[in-house]
């Protein structure tokens, strides 16, 4: 399935205010899985990963849950044990 990355901005009061009511929906939607989050109160910025069938349908999550959202960009994952280092060399100390 698909990877997502909802960016969200908002003011930092409404993040600290709202985010563990965003968890809690999130966490019980059936249409997507909600991976994990990352945010930064100071900014105000909330990184949502979300695996989904299509941008479609977490768009619609996101509306009918009534929470402000920006940016929804399609990702992939990688991790230091899944880099080609062949393509990209060796790195240095």
């Amino acid at each position: 399935m698909p990877k997502y990355m909802i960016i969200h901005h908002q003011d930092p009061q409404f993040v600290s205010c709202h985010i563990n009511l965003a968890c809690k929906v999130c966490a019980k939607e059936k249409r997507a899985s909600w991976k994990r989050a990352y945010y930064n109160l100071r900014e105000g910025r909330i990184f949502c990963e979300w695996e989904a069938p299509d941008e479609d349908t977490l768009k619609e999550i996101l509306l009918e849950s009534g929470f402000p959202h920006g940016e929804v960009v399609e990702v992939e994952a990688l991790t230091p044990g899944e880099c080609a280092w062949e393509i990209f060399g060796e790195l240095e100390d």
